[in-house]
């Protein structure tokens, strides 16, 4: 499972749009175009040792192929091998300077769905598959080269009306602290990891297990010597679905609930209030918009059963799709039957059912998405999601360090 990268169309873009104004609202068609190039500027701010940074995307200038930026700045279009898992054959590792020093600064093309790594203290492994598709590194799995090292990402789109970024929980927590600073017609920055989080989220989840008997502490993979490597999110726990029964009953109450209340769902940007009731197993929205009992990986996950994303399903399916999924992840969906409207970022995941790692993630970072509709958010309330863009980007500077 990966993360929902940044693609900004279809179904991604379309269900956030009201959400926020970068995807669309604020971006009218007689807005400038974003240049064709912006600066990108990578920075060790603070780590010992050595530091090497990844730059991956898709191209949109050779049908969405996969690219991947070098050290000189040049790009390197993979070519589709005969094999699976061939390694990746060009070099593609982007040294840093030392800690403190001067940043290394790019010339960074338009790519979607992109993401900037940062190991530390060695490379990473790619590998490619015919297509090409790229492999790239594997946080949970045991057996991937990368799996013992340091490592972390943010995730980003550069097309032609803006560059989108933001520091991503979805798949993973590291020791390695990501910020951005986005500067454009203003400037946008993001705070990094603060220092020693990662272990108290660790400790916070094995508490959690504790307390409900969910294997929330198996989400906490540590390395050889006992050290958290990193903690992952529950759509990425490995077995037998471990998590398939933590939304269950409150789902039932949800669904029992709105057999008799209205539960009226927000669009946002004027597009209009929904209200739906549930009959038999389906919660029925005016305009026929249907959502079947989610399980707890659709919830999780925000993009299976009830909330998969399905290209062909129109604007307003989209949009409530995402701000019904948010409400489930925050537990609100319950306590307040106007959605995101009804309740404030102090009301969410206060039910004992909930998303608990995005509880301990969102209670140990100043900022960060935790699940996919992290940046679903009341009107006129503050972003928790951690999001940077722009229309005219300038100079984009990725750190990792604190």
């Amino acid at each position: 499972m990966i993360s929902r990268r940044l693609f900004l169309t279809g179904a991604t873009a379309a269900a956030t749009a009201l959400t926020y104004p970068v995807w669309g609202s604020a971006l009218s068609p007689a807005a400038s175009a974003a240049p064709e190039f912006c600066e990108i500027a990578l920075q060790n701010k603070s780590l010992p040792g050595t530091v090497h940074a990844y730059i991956t995307g898709h191209d949109a200038t050779t049908g969405g192929g996969w690219a991947l930026l070098r050290a000189d700045g040049s790009v390197y279009r993979p070519q589709s091998p005969a094999t699976r898992l061939t390694p990746l054959p060009v070099d593609c590792a982007i040294p840093l300077n030392p800690a403190g020093a001067a940043p290394r600064v790019l010339r960074l093309p338009q790519l979607f769905g992109a993401r900037v790594y940062f190991v530390r203290d060695g490379r990473l492994d790619f590998f490619l598959n015919p297509g090409p598709a790229l492999v790239e590194p594997a946080f949970a799995t045991a057996a991937d080269p990368n799996y013992g090292r340091t490592w972390s990402f943010c995730e980003f789109t550069f097309n032609p009306a803006q560059l989108f970024s933001n520091i991503s929980y979805v798949d993973l927590v590291t020791a390695l602290p990501i910020g951005i600073t986005l500067a454009g017609d203003t400037t946008h920055t993001v705070a990094p990891l603060p220092a020693g989080a990662l272990q108290r989220i660790a400790d916070g989840l094995t508490a959690q297990a504790a307390v409900d008997g969910h294997p929330w502490d198996k989400l906490v993979l540590r390395g050889a010597n006992g050290q958290v490597l990193r903690v992952i999110s529950p759509q990425n726990a490995a077995g037998d679905n471990p998590f398939r029964n933590v939304f269950t009953s409150y789902v039932n109450q949800v669904w029992e609930k709105y057999r008799s209340t209205d539960l009226r769902i927000d669009l946002q940007g004027g597009r209009g209030v929904f209200t739906g009731r549930v009959t038999g197993d389906v919660l029925t929205f005016n305009g026929g918009h249907t959502f079947t009992k989610p399980t707890s990986m659709d919830i999780f996950t925000c993009n299976s059963g009830p909330f998969a994303n399905n290209p062909g399903d129109s604007d307003d399916k989209k949009a409530l799709l995402a701000r019904l999924a948010a409400a489930f992840n925050r537990s609100t969906v319950l306590s307040h039957a106007n959605q995101p409207n009804g309740a404030t970022a102090a009301d969410y995941y206060r039910n004992p059912v909930t998303n608990h790692y995005a509880r301990v993630v969102h209670a140990n970072t100043p900022i960060g998405y935790a699940f996919p509709y992290d940046d679903v958010q009341p009107t006129g309330q503050p972003d928790v999601s951690g999001v940077a863009a722009d229309g005219n980007p300038r100079r984009w500077t990725v750190t990792v360090g604190s």
